[in-house]
């Protein structure tokens, strides 16, 4: 029995493939299958060849961002990564670390003159007050010009601790806290350093706590460190009333040296809070309670834990109070 012709074959369409007459039909077919079995695959492909392109074109931006991540104000003597590749990123990257070298130096100056100017400041003042200091305990002074020098003494000294306020802060900014850098019991030192406040705790009548049983080794300037325990115990005491209560704790938890001082004084308004650590910053109900105060103590324990590689933060406690909580890195034989 004849076959039928196909509809291609009646109209005459045929190809020739390998000598034999190959239908339309079976070549748009094969066709067909070419591009669905193989059209993923070249899309496969074309996705990875781009995806590894992207890759390595923006490799150089991810080192730079990254290494633009970890310069802060301590850390400006670092410079963003060279780009060899002669574009617009490799422009930039120079373009950078031309602006970060002017603002090194602006700021170190700044440093300098802050230093300097602290420096120069304590000697006058140093001789102001034992001049007044003298004037004062004369049996054939006045008692109303007494009271009058005994007043200018007192803002004397509180100019004092402004000026040997921002002389630590342009020390430790300039890095002070990292020249002398030794290991050593953080909560020893905790523990002695709530002895030699608890006395001025007792005078306010305060109970001032410690709980400083385990070993807890941290690596860097012991006298710095100090300084940010005495600052910490310090606030606590002087916005804490009579009869008040402070705890003092160190421990060491998840690789870190934990300090926590905990009041229940008059505590800090909550929109504050962000700004307590600034300098010269005073919350509105700190000064309206009249107690005298630079709004130094706090900057200068945060620039301390900043240049230990550690951090400063405080919370409000139910229902009157506040607690800072320091967080240092442990030494690593820990």
């Amino acid at each position: 029995m004849p076959s039928c012709p196909t509809r291609w074959e009646e109209r005459g369409i045929s190809w020739k493939w390998g000598g034999t007459t190959v239908g339309s039909s079976r070549v748009l077919h094969g066709l067909v299958v070419t591009l669905v079995l193989g059209l993923p695959v070249v899309m496969a492909l074309a996705i990875l060849g781009g995806y590894i392109l992207i890759r390595r074109a923006l490799a150089p931006v991810q080192r730079v961002t990254q290494a633009a991540q970890e310069i802060t104000l301590s850390h400006l003597e670092r410079r963003l990564p060279e780009v060899d590749s002669g574009d617009e990123i490799a422009n930039l990257t120079v373009a950078l670390n031309q602006m970060i070298a002017r603002l090194d130096e602006s700021f170190r100056n700044n440093n300098r003159f802050t230093a300097d100017a602290s420096h120069d400041l304590r000697t006058p003042l140093t001789i102001l007050r034992g001049e007044l200091e003298s004037l004062v305990v004369d049996r054939d002074m006045p008692s109303g010009l007494r009271d009058k020098l005994g007043s200018l003494l007192e803002e004397i000294e509180r100019l004092v601790k402004i000026v040997e306020g921002l002389f630590a802060l342009s020390r430790l900014d300039m890095g002070e806290a990292q020249a002398e850098r030794v290991q050593f019991d953080l909560a020893a030192l905790a523990e002695t350093t709530a002895e030699q406040m608890i006395l001025l705790a007792e005078e306010r009548k305060i109970a001032l706590s410690c709980d400083a049983s385990g070993v807890v080794e941290v690596k860097g300037d012991r006298t710095r460190l100090k300084q940010a325990l005495v600052n910490l115990l310090d606030n606590a005491i002087k916005y804490t009333p009579e009869g008040g209560k402070i705890a003092l704790s160190v421990k060491a938890e998840d690789g870190l040296a934990k300090v926590e001082v905990e009041d229940n004084g008059i505590g800090i308004q909550e929109e504050a809070l962000p700004n307590v650590f600034k300098r010269f910053f005073r919350a509105p109900n700190v000064r309206a309670s009249n107690i005298e105060g630079s709004g130094l103590g706090l900057a200068i324990i945060q620039a301390i834990c900043t240049a230990h590689g550690g951090a400063v933060s405080v919370v409000n406690i139910r229902p009157s109070g506040c607690r800072f909580t320091v967080e240092l890195p442990l030494a690593k034989n820990s």
